[in-house]
């Protein structure tokens, strides 16, 4: 165990998959003591592309320097054990589907109740706010939802940024943030607390340019674009056309996993079908009635179809896909709980409903080019406010300021300034100043 600044931190990774786990292994490499709590089959990302029994690079990758406990919560038994080791966590990590956490009675809560010194962090895909709350989704979905796809394509069908889940990363590394930032308030309060985030909102956060809007350049570009967004699907145009027009060139960077984790084209637009294990495209076979034997049993079993079998099955699904629109897919798919979602625009997202339910984008006054709106912190946390009050600072802004509070005098600032050693900012005359004054 590394001796390092969470050293003597317990944490309790319930997690699975990539996001809550590559957080947790983020408080590990910082020396937090991580343990692992496993169902008796594992996380299931250890099952996907295994490279040697219950291990798969996926897994690998994302949970370096754990302890693994593996105990069925679906005993009373399991439970007992789990409540134990909340009672002497100091973090739990986890992202259950809806109602998952209250029925294994690893809930906030239940753990409250506990240990109320307990940090709770969990993530999910779209949060608990908004339309699109408790609705399921991997990156690939939240991919397309944030506008990261539609952003990063050059042309053709719209696809993932890169096989590397962005946004499951980026809410990794925002859980990691947020837990160590915790700990230091509990510090101060001696009160844990519960921390919100998701990939939904990650996806956001990090787009620092399509998630910026400077409102004396952008807002006629943008209502341009949302109106040829309109026209084009209601005059049945290429949704390609208007990605052609719009967003922003570069190469097309590819990436899917098979039939069951892809972009396809609908009858008016792209949707993203995200699924990682055959419960969930057993869903999908049985809804577009596919013939699959691969989606039988647990694994996805490749060597059940030959190549051309295989391709006969990605086109049956392709074309069936085709015949009803992103809105009715979404609809269907939602039913039964299958990660799906339509493939946005960033610039769609500023007027968003479920965007602007999770508050995820602000309105700053930036001292040199005015009003901005830009994402907010992907963040909510119970016993503390999220998020910027100001804008990023022009140049040399706050020089003064903080060499004031270092304990400089207005003499030694103003020699420092006049030899160059620092640099202060000052604000643009306005017109009527810069040229004398009015009269």
């Amino acid at each position: 165990m590394l001796n390092g600044a969470l050293s003597g931190v317990r944490v309790l990774d319930f997690s699975e998959y990539i996001a809550g786990p590559y957080g947790a292994q983020m408080l590990a490499d910082m020396g937090a003591l991580v343990t692992k709590v496993e169902p008796p089959h594992g996380d299931f990302w250890r099952l996907t592309n295994s490279i040697a029994p219950s291990e798969s690079r996926g897994f690998i990758g994302v949970n370096k320097g754990k302890r693994s406990i593996s105990v069925d919560l679906k005993t009373e038994a399991g439970r007992a054990v789990a409540h134990r080791l909340i009672a002497q966590a100091d973090v739990l990590i986890a992202n259950y589907r809806p109602g998952v956490a209250e029925r294994l009675q690893v809930d906030y809560a239940t753990a409250a109740r506990l240990n109320p010194r307990l940090i709770y962090c969990e993530n999910s895909a779209f949060g608990n706010t908004g339309p699109w709350a408790g609705k399921s989704g991997y990156d690939l979905v939240a991919q397309a939802t944030t506008g990261i796809m539609a952003f990063e394509g050059a042309g053709g069908p719209p696809r993932p940024i890169i096989t590397t889940s962005v946004t499951d990363l980026s809410a990794g590394m925002f859980m990691a943030f947020a837990i160590a930032t915790a700990l230091y308030q509990r510090e101060r309060t001696g009160r844990g607390q519960h921390i919100e985030t998701s990939l939904f909102n990650a996806g956001i956060a990090i787009q620092y340019r399509p998630a910026l809007s400077i409102e004396r350049l952008d807002r006629a570009a943008r209502e341009a674009l949302l109106a040829d967004l309109a026209a084009a699907r209601q005059e049945g145009r290429s949704y390609e056309d208007v990605l052609a027009a719009h967003r922003r060139q570069g190469p097309v960077q590819s990436g899917s996993s098979g039939p069951y984790y892809k972009i396809y084209e609908a009858l008016d637009g792209y949707i993203a079908v995200a699924c990682l294990n055959n419960r969930l495209r057993r869903q999908v076979a049985h809804l577009l009635g596919v013939e699959d034997p691969r989606v039988e049993g647990d694994e996805f079993k490749l060597n059940l179809l030959s190549p051309e079998q295989a391709q006969a099955v990605a086109q049956q699904i392709e074309d069936t896909m085709r015949t009803r629109t992103v809105e009715e897919w979404c609809a269907e798919l939602d039913a039964r709980g299958v990660p799906c979602g339509p493939v946005r625009l960033p610039a769609e997202l500023f007027d968003d409903p479920h965007a602007a339910a999770s508050e995820m984008y602000v309105t700053l006054e930036h001292p040199v080019v005015g009003p901005i709106r830009m994402a907010n912190s992907p963040l909510r946390m119970s016993d503390a406010e999220t998020g910027a009050r100001t804008a990023s600072p022009a140049l040399g802004q706050h020089t003064r300021e903080v060499l004031v509070e270092a304990g400089y005098s207005d003499e030694e600032i103003a020699q420092l300034e006049q030899d160059g050693v620092v640099r202060s900012w000052q604000p643009a005359p306005a017109a009527s100043e810069a040229i004398g004054g009015e009269g």
